[in-house]
């Protein structure tokens, strides 16, 4: 359950801290005080998109905290799986005016995603807003799937193994080329792109060869002027370096003996064989850069090659002669396929037949439990004042098994007696979806891991006896729950275990929420003003207590 909300800078909430009961907690107040402030918080420390505007005018941050206790073995369990151990939550996130949040879990860094897991494992939560989910068909069925428990969840597991079983089989039939036909085409195909390969010889790094000799060719007269004349200054004159070098290696010979005369000789002579070393290597070079204009051609047509088969098979020549090997294995794998695929076929005949088999024990089991929720939600439904109304689950055949099954669940309705059942976007008005949602929550509850159920005035478009009767319907699911509620309703409030009465307050120029949790006499006063207006009479505050009496709640 909830123990402690603590909210800072969310709206007109300047700093607020909230100790719940664990049992009725009824949220009183005028419209406009900032209830729906305080739901919008929980909501946003459960993980919910953020609203910027809830920050608090001025600030530069809002943080909202949250303490779970007592929480149920099932959520426990669930919590384990993602990583959270112990008997208490703690869940803290902060936003910041430049966008940044800070969440927390027990502590732990965590992201948003994780904190909507838990959040959700932890609270159940309905506003005026969410029953558009319920209008959605594609949530029917699962919600009927959660109604099933673990039996059919542990169906619906074997549904999907064995589905899945069906696609690999299918895609490694695939790989193989299909049937006769598609198995022909891919073989001819790979055969032209293998012998296309294989008859262009292609070498690795020969791409980088080729197009360095293009360059070099493409600059072969620019290369030779400047090689040339290089030659002419280290050796061809009389001045050059070469025949300097030697004149001066011999005027040393002379002198031998001397000082360092022997290592500057030595020196000397070595830079001399380097210098006619350097100078073999240009002759070389301009002895290689003579045009060839076929030479030039033949390489130009090896460039398009390359660049062909490299920009169909890959990129580079190493990806194209890995291409290549793959499409040989490829082929012989589709010239001896045929007994493969005869095994896979078998294989895949009687993986079908057995999730068929799943698949319609999945919709037996979906029936049975679509006839226990229709009976308990006709039922729920008659005792919150709908007693013309009829409600069904209706099934519908798909074409081909999913990993869901092969059902198609939609949740009809009829208000009055004699009317078609129909989608309940076309026929329910808010009152009655509010009335659906409270049905589908006092079936959840006994299953759910939620052992907190938010209510953001579930009692929208009813009055009178049917708002006594969701009081009390609200009132049972103390029995598997936490409650908080909003309400407007005295049939709803007179109900409650805890009050909690918000109000608006101004202080220096500034507007903010409070929260005053009550006690018994004001709970009665709070009730009467629901009843009678702010003018509050004796009679009222009778009815008042009379009406808490007969919820058999302290006065």
């Amino acid at each position: 359950m909830l123990q402690t909300l603590s909210i800072n800078n969310v709206a007109l909430i300047s700093s607020l801290t909230i100790d719940f009961g664990k049992g009725f907690n009824v949220l009183l107040g005028e419209t406009g005080a900032g209830k729906s402030i305080i739901f919008d918080a929980l909501n946003f420390v459960l993980g919910a998109k953020i609203d910027k505007t809830l920050l608090r005018s001025g600030e530069d941050s809002m943080r909202v905290d949250a303490v779970f206790v007592d929480i149920k073995k099932q959520a426990l369990d669930m919590l384990s799986e993602l990583g959270f151990e112990g008997e208490e939550i703690v869940l803290s996130r902060v936003y910041n005016i430049d966008g940044k949040s800070n969440i927390r879990i027990n502590g732990i860094p965590t992201t948003q995603g994780v904190l909507k897991e838990v959040g959700d494992i932890l609270v159940n939560s309905y506003s005026q807003h969410e029953s558009v989910d319920l209008l959605k068909v594609k949530n029917h069925i699962i919600m009927l799937d959660k109604l099933g428990g673990i039996n059919l969840k542990e169906l619906k597991d074997l549904v999907k193994k064995e589905y899945q079983s069906l696609v690999d089989i299918n895609k490694k039939i695939a790989n193989l080329g299909g049937d006769n036909y598609e198995r022909e085409r891919m073989k001819s195909l790979l055969s032209y792109q293998i012998a296309e390969i294989e008859d262009a010889n292609l070498q690795p790094k020969e791409d980088e060869e080729v197009n360095e000799r293009l360059k070099f060719l493409n600059n072969s007269e620019k290369i030779f002027q400047a090689v040339n004349s290089c030659e002419e200054l280290l050796s061809e004159n009389s001045d050059a370096c070469i025949n300097n070098l030697q004149q001066a290696s011999i005027l040393l010979s002379s002198i031998l003996g001397f000082d360092n005369i022997d290592d500057c000789k030595q020196r000397l002579d070595s830079v001399r064989y380097e210098v006619e070393d350097i100078c073999e290597t240009l002759n070389a070079i301009k002895l290689s850069t003579e045009y060839d204009e076929n030479e030039y051609e033949t390489l130009d047509r090896r460039h398009d090659i390359i660049k062909s088969l490299t920009k169909k098979y890959g990129g580079s020549i190493e990806k194209t002669l890995e291409y290549l090997k793959q499409a040989k294995t490829q082929f012989d794998e589709l010239e001896n396929s045929e007994a493969v695929i005869a095994k896979l076929e078998n294989e895949r005949k009687l993986v079908f037949s057995k999730l068929q088999e799943y698949a319609n024990r999945l919709t037996d089991m979906r029936k049975q439990v679509a006839d226990d929720v229709t009976k308990r939600i006709t039922t729920e439904l008659h005792q919150l004042g709908m007693k013309s109304s009829s409600f069904e689950v209706k099934f519908d055949r798909i074409k081909d098994i999913t990993a869901n099954g092969q059902d198609s669940v939609e949740f009809i309705f009829s208000a009055n007696k004699g009317q078609e059942l129909k989608s309940l976007s076309k026929t329910a008005s808010g009152g009655e979806l509010s009335r659906f949602m409270l049905a589908f929550k006092n079936i959840f509850a006994e299953i759910g891991s939620a052992q907190t159920l938010v209510f953001d005035e579930i009692d929208s478009g009813i009055s009178g006896e049917t708002g006594n009767v969701v009081g009390q319907k609200l009132n049972n699911l103390t029995k598997y729950a936490q409650i908080i509620c909003i309400t407007h309703l005295p049939q709803v409030a007179c109900f409650g275990d805890d009050y909690y009465y918000v109000s608006k307050l101004e202080i220096d120029n500034s507007t903010i929420t409070n929260v005053e949790k009550l006690e018994e006499n004001k709970i009665i006063y709070n009730i009467a003003r629901l009843i009678g207006g702010d003018n509050v009479s004796d009679i009222a505050i009778s009815h008042a207590k009379e009406m808490r009496e007969l919820t058999g709640k302290k006065v």
